[in-house]
């Protein structure tokens, strides 16, 4: 097993040209790109792929995270703001508490996990992580809930029931010399369901898959309670006929963990074979999620989050070149305050406070600067993930009008807690306080 961080060091592999080509195909499969962003004319190449490069037998990860496995290698990616950590591969349990606390707020990239089900969790090998967290929610769900549904079927009988497909009794019983047999269609209320056939064609698949004793344990209970279920093949799209009723909601999340396994198919052609199988995920947009998420649940009450806001163009005649803000934030108090969020994940220099520029690029500064002056908002927050326990205090620039010289766009600068290797339980606690501590002096940005 390799494990990689984000930009960090080269690893040998043993099979890298086979490695490639998987990695190609999965990427044009189009399940890891980012939905709202148009395709580069590099990335509708179909010699492209963005989760690893190449030099040889040597992978180096780019930005993504998760894990990817193929025949029986498997490579772990990691975020880069552990990869300076002491002994951190000793510590891939709290890495992946991390993973799933910041997917807990995320609302674009969705992940059905609950990151509390993780306390009693000891696995520390990301594949094995899902699939024990998959096991079980099939399991707690089909035990809980047991799911009857009305289920299509297409039967021929003799005697009548539901509505008779006359084009099917026309090419099978006409044709046939069979008058007397009718093609009927109706729906019964059967345990032997099209949802309850996807989680059982998903739990072999996972079975053939885990090495783990555990999780091989509570697959088998779910086959076993599914025993009535026939065994049918699966695809993605069988996702897209289901409607469950708002009154399942476990199995929504159920369908969308099955929906993970699914995928899988769309580049093998084996029955139930998962040797090669992947999620990943690109971090920056997961950094900008994650904040956006968090703003909009503990800070619901104080301010109105838009996220990815791009209702207006830089250029009026003609109208081109759409601003779309990471994330646009309006006071619901009197003021009506007005906050251009931009979030970086980027990993500033250590002696970054040394630099007049704070290790801030320029072209991040021209851009809310063009953006600020297009939305007339004087207040531009730019944040970045923390670079280690201690969070640098905030630094703060301020741009000048040309043309009047009254009015300045205020732009702060300032790291938050993304992550806390010895204090991982109070992390919530710790954002909340630095946002809403720096949030509330930007207004009193020329008293500091």
């Amino acid at each position: 097993m390799s494990l990689l961080f984000e930009y960090g060091n080269w690893e040998s592999v043993s099979q890298p040209d086979a490695l490639q080509a998987a990695l190609r195909q999965i990427w044009h499969q189009d399940l890891f790109a980012d939905p709202d962003a148009e395709p580069t004319e590099e990335q509708n190449d179909r010699r492209f792929q963005p989760f690893l490069k190449f030099d040889g037998n040597r992978i180096r990860a780019n930005n993504f995270v998760g894990f990817v496995q193929h025949n029986d290698e498997v490579i772990e990616i990691y975020p880069k703001v552990f990869r300076h950590i002491p002994d951190v591969h000793l510590e891939k349990e709290l890495m992946l508490r991390h993973i799933f606390y910041w997917f807990g707020y995320c609302r674009k990239w969705r992940f059905p996990f609950n990151r509390a089900s993780l306390d009693v969790i000891e696995i520390d090998q990301f594949p094995e992580l899902i699939i024990n967290l998959i096991a079980n929610q099939f399991l707690e769900t089909i035990s809980e809930q047991p799911l009857t549904m009305y289920q299509p079927v297409e039967e021929s009988m003799i005697t009548r029931r539901g509505s008779i497909n006359f084009a099917r009794y026309a090419g099978k019983g006409l044709t046939h010399g069979n008058f007397h047999i009718l093609e009927c269609d109706h729906e019964p209320f059967l345990f032997d369901n099209r949802v309850n056939r996807i989680i059982k064609y998903c739990t072999r698949a996972l079975l053939n898959q885990t090495r783990f004793h555990e999780n091989q344990r509570v697959l088998q209970e779910v086959l076993f309670i599914l025993d009535e279920v026939d065994d049918v093949i699966c695809h993605v799209t069988d996702l897209d006929k289901i409607s469950l009723n708002p009154f399942f909601e476990n199995y929504v999340r159920v369908m969308e963990m099955s929906k993970l396994v699914l995928s899988q198919n769309l580049y093998s052609t084996t029955t139930y074979d998962m040797s090669q199988w992947c999620l990943l995920f690109p971090m920056e947009y997961i950094f900008e999620d994650f904040v956006a998420g968090f703003l909009k649940e503990k800070f619901h009450e104080q301010w109105k989050v838009e996220y990815q806001k791009s209702d207006q163009y830089l250029s009026n005649n003609p109208r081109a070149f759409q601003m779309r803000h990471d994330i646009f934030l309006t006071a619901k108090d009197d003021t009506d305050r007005k906050i251009i969020v931009d979030t970086k994940y980027k990993l500033r220099d250590r002696d970054f406070k040394s630099d007049i520029k704070k290790g801030i690029d320029q072209g991040d500064l021209y851009q809310m600067v063009s953006y600020a002056v297009k939305r007339g908002c004087t207040e531009v927050v730019l944040l970045y993930p923390n670079l280690s326990e201690d969070i640098s205090l905030p630094d703060r620039f301020e741009v000048a009008s040309g043309f009047t010289g009254r009015e300045s766009i205020n732009i702060t600068a300032f790291e938050i807690p993304f992550w806390s290797w010895n204090d991982f339980k109070s992390l919530d606690q710790k954002l909340i306080n630095i946002l809403e501590e720096n949030l509330a002096n930007i207004n009193n940005f020329q008293k500091i």
